[in-house]
């Protein structure tokens, strides 16, 4: 059953369809959350909040439009949501978290090179690849979350930023250049980004 069959569904009070779509996408917006927030406590909270949103909207949703991408856009200004509020209590607390060490982390896709440094090398660049990330202007954090991360065509990312497609390339242009120059150094001296 596809995911305009399962909302038709769910809007006939079949709740079991429902759970069908947290199946189905539980593991792809835990990963977006993850990589917009860094964290894994706060991807966790910011996950169930966005199906809790989803749940609550459903009976509102445009057939028209395409669930997943319906989805991602909750999930993304949710997790806008988060850093902004985020940004509020670090300013007035002057803490910074740092981005966990797990799974759904980015991966630099660094040559761990041969030997024990290897793996090192290979954390020491995905780490250097999340703050990069992380520091990109909000439009940019975003689109490159979806586009690297989510595989969503540039179609897609247009749909959840509400904007145009040569929007999306032009910010995701900026995004890849804003990268090159933070990285630029681990990229001449050491494994390849």
């Amino acid at each position: 059953m596809d995911d305009a069959a399962l909302v038709e569904q769910f809007r006939k009070g079949d709740v079991g369809a429902f759970e069908e779509l947290v199946r189905r996408y539980q593991d792809k917006v835990m990963a977006t959350c993850v990589r917009m927030l860094g964290n894994h406590a706060d991807a966790e909270d910011a996950a169930q909040e966005v199906f809790v949103k989803v749940y609550d909207a459903l009976p509102r949703f445009d057939p028209r439009a395409k669930f997943s991408t319906w989805l991602y856009r909750i999930s993304t200004n949710h997790c806008l949501n988060v850093l902004r509020a985020r940004k509020v209590r670090r300013f007035f607390s002057l803490q910074r978290t740092e981005p966990e060490a797990d799974g759904y982390l980015p991966s630099a896709q660094c040559d761990p090179g041969p030997g024990p440094d290897g793996a090192v090398e290979q954390e020491e660049c995905g780490r250097a690849l999340w703050k990069a990330i992380d520091s990109l202007p909000e439009s940019q954090k975003v689109a490159t979350v979806l586009a690297r991360f989510g595989n969503l065509s540039y179609a897609e990312i247009a749909e959840v930023m509400e904007t145009t497609v040569s929007a999306v390339e032009s910010i995701l242009h900026r995004a890849k250049r804003q990268l090159y120059r933070e990285l630029s150094d681990l990229l001449e001296e050491g494994p390849q980004v």
